[in-house]
């Protein structure tokens, strides 16, 4: 009974060992997301406080200076470009907003696999330990039994019947 107990402790150590793996892995990455966050939000932040002087400089190619269409056309897809560049780093800020934010949730999913993983690796211990201590007391009972069976009977003397 003790060595199937022994086996099964084993295979739930396994198990809590390979949950703290993935909670790893998921705290690895967490941490990248928070990188990956802080870069973006850092870009966007740099594109809006150039934003306003950018565009003035591509306006100031046709500031105070008599222009064909084809020039306002271009200058004003020029400063279009300039604000999806900007719209784009925006969403990406976002996206990597909520990659952090569903990384966080399954990293606490993991940490919670991990506990629930710990708790039963202990009780299958104490289950173990347990056992292991009933059958200690038991060899110790039946060894303590011989021995007094053996020395506890006196040895019959001459002339004594047995």
């Amino acid at each position: 009974m003790i060595g199937q107990m022994s086996i099964l402790l084993r295979l739930k150590t396994l198990k809590e060992e390979q949950a703290l793996r993935a909670l790893q892995v998921k705290r690895r990455q967490v941490a990248e997301g928070e990188a990956v966050l802080d870069e973006a939000r850092q870009a966007v932040s740099a594109s809006a406080a150039t934003l306003g002087s950018r565009e003035d400089a591509i306006y100031e190619g046709i500031l105070g200076r008599v222009v064909d269409l084809g020039a306002l056309d271009d200058t004003r897809g020029a400063v279009v470009a300039l604000e999806k560049g900007h719209a784009r780093l925006t969403d990406s800020a976002e996206r990597a907003a909520y990659t952090l934010h569903r990384l966080t949730g399954e990293c606490e999913a993991a940490a919670e696999g991990h506990r629930a993983a710990t708790r039963v690796r202990d009780k299958y211990t104490i289950l173990r330990d347990d056992l292991a201590a009933r059958a200690a007391e038991e060899a110790e009972a039946r060894e303590e039994g011989e021995v007094e069976e053996l020395f506890g009977r006196r040895r019959p003397g001459p002339g004594e019947r047995p």
